[in-house]
């Protein structure tokens, strides 16, 4: 067995308001190995996004802090270093790639300057020298005449063109952990393809580990090794994803894969209805007593609603539940 190149042991991270403390993540716990991608699944507020700010220390405090828990990578736990040793690994030894292409390029700034800029930082490079490993980034991420290109603003490019230069910004430390937070939410599905192609060939060539958050479970099929299902800032399903796809054994997994449309081959028309999973998530200020899972949940019995289940091995596959009740496929 290999290490892993990030393992993060019962995190937690808080926001604290006027009404209580928010548990955003609570008691997440993963292993990232090398040259693999760790897919991060769930609804909107699920925690996917904390999870991954906190791995790069980016909470904000106040309202935010990471309460308790590990984060460790080479040996050293990402939470107890200086704050100065932690921005020489931000950015340089584990990168992000943010959100919104639309809105995480400084639009009063040039493309080459906002790449240079960390190649400057974390590698010393002269400027020149950085200008040029910036062209060659550009190009490796695909976007046509880096020369030229390097020197044009934000406003100038497309949004798969911006998602590209986030890409490369983010690979040019040659990092060696890639968190990628929705790379393919604001994108068509022509251009969501070309990406997920680039960073799987940006993989293979460097191996990279990636954490790729997404609530696109055809995108983590595609892409992920190993996969991590968040509800309510808990982790209710995890293994490998051939595991979970052919056996999901949490209700709200098995819910996730029937809301995925299924076309018949030969009338190319839509097989049956989309099952969506009834009502919202819960309000992490006033979580039930019992399953965060229980109000949603067409399986819940009374043991759900008097305690939480712990996080244990599935009956029959490799993988890890969060439920009392194991479901399946064909009990559906």
């Amino acid at each position: 067995m290999s290490t892993p190149t990030l393992s993060v042991q019962g995190l937690k991270t808080s926001f604290y308001t006027e009404d209580g403390e928010v548990k955003a993540v609570d008691d997440v716990s993963f292993d990232l190995m090398p040259g693999k991608t760790l897919g991060i699944v769930g609804e909107s507020g699920c925690g996917k996004s904390v999870t991954s700010l906190s791995i790069m220390r980016l909470i904000p405090d106040p309202p935010g802090k990471i309460v308790a828990g590990k984060i460790l990578y080479q040996g050293r736990d990402l939470l107890q270093l200086p704050t100065e040793q932690m921005r020489g690994i931000r950015g340089n030894e584990i990168s992000m790639i943010f959100q919104e292409p639309m809105t995480a390029l400084n639009p009063v700034f040039t493309i080459g300057n906002q790449i240079s800029e960390s190649i400057e930082l974390h590698q010393k490079l002269s400027k020149k020298d950085a200008r040029d490993k910036s062209i060659e980034m550009l190009k490796l991420v695909g976007i046509p005449s880096p020369e030229r290109r390097i020197d044009d603003y934000p406003h100038q490019l497309s949004g798969g063109m911006r998602q590209r230069v986030m890409i490369a910004m983010a690979l040019s430390c040659e990092p060696k952990v890639l968190i990628a937070d929705e790379p393919t939410t604001a994108l068509d599905v022509t251009i969501q393809a070309q990406i997920l192609d680039l960073l799987r060939g940006l993989q293979q060539k460097t191996g990279l580990s990636i954490i790729l958050i997404t609530h696109d479970l055809g995108v983590v099929a595609e892409m992920a090794d190993d996969v991590m299902v968040m509800y309510a800032g808990r982790t209710v399903e995890q293994g490998q994803v051939k595991d979970i796809f052919a056996n999901p054994r949490h209700p709200y997994t098995l819910g996730l894969l029937n809301s995925i449309p299924k076309m018949d081959a030969g009338t190319a028309k839509q097989k049956s209805r989309l099952e969506a999973i009834p009502g919202i998530v819960p309000n992490l200020l006033h979580l039930p007593h019992g399953c965060r899972f229980q109000e949603r949940c067409k399986y819940v019995a009374d043991e759900c609603k008097t305690r939480e289940p712990d996080l244990r091995k599935a009956s029959r596959e490799s993988h890890l539940i969060r439920c009392v009740k194991e479901v399946s496929r064909e009990r559906v």
